[in-house]
Protein backbone atom coordinates (compact mmCIF):
# COMPACT_ATOMS: atom_id res chain seq x y z
CA UNK A 1 0.00 0.00 0.00
CA UNK A 2 2.79 2.43 0.59
CA UNK A 3 4.36 1.80 -2.48
CA UNK A 4 0.88 2.65 -4.11
CA UNK A 5 0.45 5.74 -2.27
CA UNK A 6 4.02 6.84 -3.22
CA UNK A 7 3.58 6.04 -7.02
CA UNK A 8 0.18 8.34 -7.31
CA UNK A 9 2.35 11.05 -5.21
CA UNK A 10 4.97 11.09 -7.56
CA UNK A 11 2.04 10.59 -10.80
CA UNK A 12 0.64 13.23 -9.53
CA UNK A 13 3.68 15.71 -8.85
CA UNK A 14 4.53 14.74 -12.09
CA UNK A 15 0.80 15.49 -13.94
CA UNK A 16 0.80 18.78 -11.67
CA UNK A 17 4.41 20.26 -13.03
CA UNK A 18 3.63 19.38 -16.46
CA UNK A 19 0.36 20.75 -16.58
CA UNK A 20 1.84 24.22 -14.87
CA UNK A 21 4.80 24.24 -17.54
CA UNK A 22 1.96 23.48 -20.68
CA UNK A 23 0.44 26.44 -19.18
CA UNK A 24 3.20 28.57 -18.94
CA UNK A 25 3.81 27.85 -22.48
CA UNK A 26 0.27 27.90 -23.57
CA UNK A 27 -1.37 31.56 -21.75
CA UNK A 28 0.68 33.96 -23.61
CA UNK A 29 -0.47 31.97 -27.33
CA UNK A 30 -4.13 32.37 -25.93
CA UNK A 31 -3.55 36.08 -24.40
CA UNK A 32 -2.25 36.96 -28.16
CA UNK A 33 -5.53 35.37 -29.79
CA UNK A 34 -8.03 36.60 -27.28
CA UNK A 35 -6.33 40.20 -27.79
CA UNK A 36 -6.73 39.88 -31.49
CA UNK A 37 -10.46 39.25 -31.80
CA UNK A 38 -10.96 41.90 -28.69
CA UNK A 39 -11.89 45.74 -28.88
CA UNK A 40 -8.86 48.22 -28.84
CA UNK A 41 -10.62 50.19 -26.03
CA UNK A 42 -10.95 47.00 -24.12
CA UNK A 43 -7.40 46.41 -24.73
CA UNK A 44 -5.74 49.24 -23.29
CA UNK A 45 -8.53 49.20 -20.51
CA UNK A 46 -7.59 49.28 -16.84
CA UNK A 47 -6.92 46.64 -15.20
CA UNK A 48 -6.75 44.61 -18.29
CA UNK A 49 -9.13 41.94 -18.85
CA UNK A 50 -8.08 38.24 -19.16
CA UNK A 51 -11.32 37.33 -21.51
CA UNK A 52 -12.85 39.18 -24.08
CA UNK A 53 -16.15 40.87 -23.25
CA UNK A 54 -17.11 41.53 -26.79
CA UNK A 55 -15.64 39.44 -29.98
CA UNK A 56 -14.87 41.12 -33.16
CA UNK A 57 -12.84 40.50 -35.85
CA UNK A 58 -12.27 44.27 -36.82
CA UNK A 59 -8.34 44.03 -36.45
CA UNK A 60 -8.26 41.35 -39.16
CA UNK A 61 -9.50 43.60 -41.60
CA UNK A 62 -8.29 46.51 -41.00
CA UNK A 63 -4.60 44.96 -40.60
CA UNK A 64 -4.55 45.59 -44.27
CA UNK A 65 -4.68 48.97 -44.26
CA UNK A 66 -2.18 49.53 -41.50
CA UNK A 67 0.94 49.52 -43.91
CA UNK A 68 1.55 47.59 -46.75
CA UNK A 69 1.18 44.06 -45.11
CA UNK A 70 1.17 42.06 -47.91
CA UNK A 71 4.21 43.16 -49.28
CA UNK A 72 5.76 42.30 -45.84
CA UNK A 73 3.89 39.22 -46.10
CA UNK A 74 5.31 38.06 -49.62
CA UNK A 75 8.63 39.84 -48.88
CA UNK A 76 9.19 37.14 -46.43
CA UNK A 77 7.74 34.19 -48.33
CA UNK A 78 10.18 35.13 -51.42
CA UNK A 79 13.62 35.25 -48.62
CA UNK A 80 12.60 32.35 -46.79
CA UNK A 81 11.61 30.32 -49.79
CA UNK A 82 15.05 31.55 -51.68
CA UNK A 83 17.00 30.71 -48.39
CA UNK A 84 15.78 27.26 -48.05
CA UNK A 85 16.00 26.44 -51.44
CA UNK A 86 19.92 27.68 -51.80
CA UNK A 87 21.05 26.82 -48.36
CA UNK A 88 20.10 23.22 -49.37
CA UNK A 89 21.56 22.78 -52.55
CA UNK A 90 24.69 24.14 -51.07
CA UNK A 91 24.49 21.89 -47.84
CA UNK A 92 24.20 18.89 -49.39
CA UNK A 93 26.72 19.45 -51.42
CA UNK A 94 29.05 20.32 -48.96
CA UNK A 95 27.73 17.76 -46.65
CA UNK A 96 28.15 14.88 -49.13
CA UNK A 97 31.98 15.68 -49.63
CA UNK A 98 32.38 15.66 -45.82
CA UNK A 99 30.89 12.08 -45.55
CA UNK A 100 32.35 10.31 -48.67
CA UNK A 101 35.72 12.05 -49.45
CA UNK A 102 38.53 11.99 -47.49
CA UNK A 103 40.72 14.51 -47.34
CA UNK A 104 43.19 16.38 -45.30
CA UNK A 105 42.20 18.47 -42.97
CA UNK A 106 38.59 17.39 -43.59
CA UNK A 107 37.37 16.92 -39.84
CA UNK A 108 39.13 20.45 -39.14
CA UNK A 109 37.55 22.32 -41.45
CA UNK A 110 34.16 21.12 -40.69
CA UNK A 111 34.56 21.99 -37.20
CA UNK A 112 35.04 25.19 -38.33
CA UNK A 113 32.06 25.36 -40.19
CA UNK A 114 30.08 24.11 -37.39
CA UNK A 115 31.83 26.96 -35.06
CA UNK A 116 30.81 29.37 -36.95
CA UNK A 117 27.28 28.81 -36.19
CA UNK A 118 28.46 30.23 -32.16
CA UNK A 119 29.08 33.49 -33.00
CA UNK A 120 26.17 35.76 -31.94
CA UNK A 121 24.40 38.17 -34.76
CA UNK A 122 25.17 40.86 -32.77
CA UNK A 123 28.57 40.43 -33.09
CA UNK A 124 29.15 40.59 -36.59
CA UNK A 125 26.32 43.11 -37.14
CA UNK A 126 28.58 46.05 -38.24
CA UNK A 127 31.48 43.94 -40.28
CA UNK A 128 27.97 42.41 -42.29
CA UNK A 129 26.83 45.52 -42.74
CA UNK A 130 29.86 47.31 -44.33
CA UNK A 131 29.83 44.21 -46.88
CA UNK A 132 26.69 44.30 -48.03
CA UNK A 133 26.41 47.95 -47.75
CA UNK A 134 29.53 47.97 -50.27
CA UNK A 135 27.56 45.17 -52.75
CA UNK A 136 24.80 47.70 -53.10
CA UNK A 137 22.65 44.80 -51.24
CA UNK A 138 21.00 47.12 -48.80
CA UNK A 139 17.36 46.63 -48.91
CA UNK A 140 17.52 44.09 -51.09
CA UNK A 141 15.80 40.72 -51.62
CA UNK A 142 19.40 39.30 -52.93
CA UNK A 143 21.53 41.07 -49.60
CA UNK A 144 18.32 38.80 -47.66
CA UNK A 145 18.91 36.32 -48.82
CA UNK A 146 22.93 36.48 -49.02
CA UNK A 147 23.02 37.16 -45.39
CA UNK A 148 20.26 34.13 -43.86
CA UNK A 149 21.78 31.57 -46.38
CA UNK A 150 25.23 31.95 -44.84
CA UNK A 151 23.69 31.62 -41.73
CA UNK A 152 21.96 28.74 -42.62
CA UNK A 153 24.52 26.63 -44.13
CA UNK A 154 26.61 25.36 -41.16
CA UNK A 155 23.78 23.62 -39.45
CA UNK A 156 22.51 22.26 -42.36
CA UNK A 157 25.59 20.86 -43.54
CA UNK A 158 26.37 19.36 -40.34
CA UNK A 159 23.33 17.46 -40.09
CA UNK A 160 22.96 16.38 -43.34
CA UNK A 161 26.75 15.14 -42.94
CA UNK A 162 25.56 12.75 -40.34
CA UNK A 163 22.72 11.19 -41.74
CA UNK A 164 24.67 10.76 -45.37
CA UNK A 165 27.04 8.87 -43.32
CA UNK A 166 24.88 6.55 -41.70
CA UNK A 167 23.59 5.41 -45.57
CA UNK A 168 25.45 2.30 -46.20
CA UNK A 169 28.46 2.74 -48.77
CA UNK A 170 27.44 -0.51 -50.37
CA UNK A 171 24.48 1.11 -52.21
CA UNK A 172 26.67 3.66 -54.00
CA UNK A 173 29.39 0.93 -54.58
CA UNK A 174 26.75 -0.97 -56.33
CA UNK A 175 25.28 2.18 -58.01
CA UNK A 176 28.78 2.87 -59.58
CA UNK A 177 29.47 -0.75 -60.94
CA UNK A 178 26.12 -0.33 -63.06
CA UNK A 179 27.24 2.90 -64.34
CA UNK A 180 25.77 5.54 -62.13
CA UNK A 181 28.28 8.41 -62.06
CA UNK A 182 28.85 10.88 -58.99
CA UNK A 183 26.03 13.06 -59.82
CA UNK A 184 23.48 10.69 -61.13
CA UNK A 185 24.34 9.13 -57.47
CA UNK A 186 23.27 11.80 -55.85
CA UNK A 187 20.05 12.61 -57.31
CA UNK A 188 19.03 9.01 -58.07
CA UNK A 189 20.35 7.17 -54.76
CA UNK A 190 21.21 9.55 -51.67
CA UNK A 191 18.54 12.10 -52.46
CA UNK A 192 15.60 9.89 -51.93
CA UNK A 193 17.15 8.13 -49.26
CA UNK A 194 17.69 11.56 -47.42
CA UNK A 195 14.69 12.89 -47.52
CA UNK A 196 13.65 13.16 -44.07
CA UNK A 197 16.69 15.27 -43.25
CA UNK A 198 16.72 17.42 -46.56
CA UNK A 199 13.35 17.98 -45.09
CA UNK A 200 14.25 18.86 -41.57
CA UNK A 201 17.16 21.43 -42.77
CA UNK A 202 15.19 22.68 -45.12
CA UNK A 203 12.24 23.69 -42.75
CA UNK A 204 15.03 24.63 -40.40
CA UNK A 205 16.50 27.39 -42.90
CA UNK A 206 13.21 28.36 -43.98
CA UNK A 207 12.29 29.45 -40.03
CA UNK A 208 15.42 30.81 -39.36
CA UNK A 209 14.48 33.76 -42.12
CA UNK A 210 11.12 33.91 -41.55
CA UNK A 211 11.98 34.72 -38.07
CA UNK A 212 14.62 36.61 -38.24
CA UNK A 213 14.25 40.51 -36.83
CA UNK A 214 18.01 41.81 -36.22
CA UNK A 215 19.40 42.37 -39.54
CA UNK A 216 16.01 42.47 -41.69
CA UNK A 217 15.81 45.75 -39.25
CA UNK A 218 19.22 46.87 -40.03
CA UNK A 219 19.57 46.14 -43.48
CA UNK A 220 16.14 47.12 -44.94
CA UNK A 221 13.84 50.03 -45.04
CA UNK A 222 10.92 50.11 -47.43
CA UNK A 223 11.58 47.48 -50.54
CA UNK A 224 12.72 44.32 -48.84
CA UNK A 225 11.10 44.77 -45.80
CA UNK A 226 9.68 41.49 -44.06
CA UNK A 227 6.96 40.93 -42.00
CA UNK A 228 8.52 40.27 -38.88
CA UNK A 229 9.93 43.93 -39.28
CA UNK A 230 6.68 45.42 -40.51
CA UNK A 231 5.10 44.17 -37.13
CA UNK A 232 6.92 46.50 -35.86
CA UNK A 233 6.61 49.63 -37.81
CA UNK A 234 3.07 49.46 -38.92
CA UNK A 235 0.89 48.91 -35.90
CA UNK A 236 3.72 50.44 -33.21
CA UNK A 237 4.21 54.29 -33.35
CA UNK A 238 5.02 57.13 -31.51
CA UNK A 239 1.54 58.14 -30.61
CA UNK A 240 -0.89 55.37 -30.99
CA UNK A 241 -0.59 51.68 -30.52
CA UNK A 242 -2.42 49.17 -32.55
CA UNK A 243 -2.50 46.06 -30.43
CA UNK A 244 -5.63 44.64 -31.97
CA UNK A 245 -4.13 44.52 -35.42
CA UNK A 246 -0.41 44.08 -34.08
CA UNK A 247 -1.69 40.74 -32.56
CA UNK A 248 -4.23 40.05 -35.27
CA UNK A 249 -0.93 40.51 -37.79
CA UNK A 250 0.95 38.20 -35.83
CA UNK A 251 -1.75 35.09 -35.77
CA UNK A 252 -1.62 35.38 -39.46
CA UNK A 253 2.50 35.58 -39.15
CA UNK A 254 2.65 32.66 -37.30
CA UNK A 255 0.15 30.36 -39.73
CA UNK A 256 2.84 29.16 -42.42
CA UNK A 257 5.94 28.24 -39.89
CA UNK A 258 2.62 25.77 -38.12
CA UNK A 259 1.40 24.61 -41.24
CA UNK A 260 5.29 23.75 -42.12
CA UNK A 261 5.69 22.23 -39.14
CA UNK A 262 1.94 19.97 -39.01
CA UNK A 263 2.53 18.64 -41.91
CA UNK A 264 5.95 17.69 -42.11
CA UNK A 265 6.16 17.41 -38.35
CA UNK A 266 7.24 13.32 -39.22
CA UNK A 267 10.05 14.24 -41.60
CA UNK A 268 11.20 16.90 -39.68
CA UNK A 269 11.75 14.80 -36.39
CA UNK A 270 12.83 11.79 -38.30
CA UNK A 271 15.39 13.76 -39.61
CA UNK A 272 16.49 15.48 -36.63
CA UNK A 273 17.10 12.33 -35.06
CA UNK A 274 18.70 10.51 -37.45
CA UNK A 275 21.49 13.08 -38.13
CA UNK A 276 22.30 13.72 -34.71
CA UNK A 277 22.28 10.21 -33.46
CA UNK A 278 23.90 7.63 -36.55
CA UNK A 279 27.00 7.57 -37.00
Amino acid sequence: MRTKTQARVRASLGYGLGTIFVLALVLPLIWVVTTSIRPLAEVTSSPPVLWPQTITFKAYVELWDAGPFLKYFLNSVIISLSTALIALAFSISAAYAFARFQFKGATLLLMVVVMSQMLPGSSILIPLFQVIRVLGLLDTHAGMILVYTGFAIPFCTWLLNGYFRAIPADLEQAALIDGCNRFELLYRIILPLAAPAIIAVGTFAFLLSWNEFLFAFVFTKSNAQTIAVGLRTAFLGQYVNKYDQLFAASIIFSLPPIAIFVGLQRYFVQGLTAGAVKE
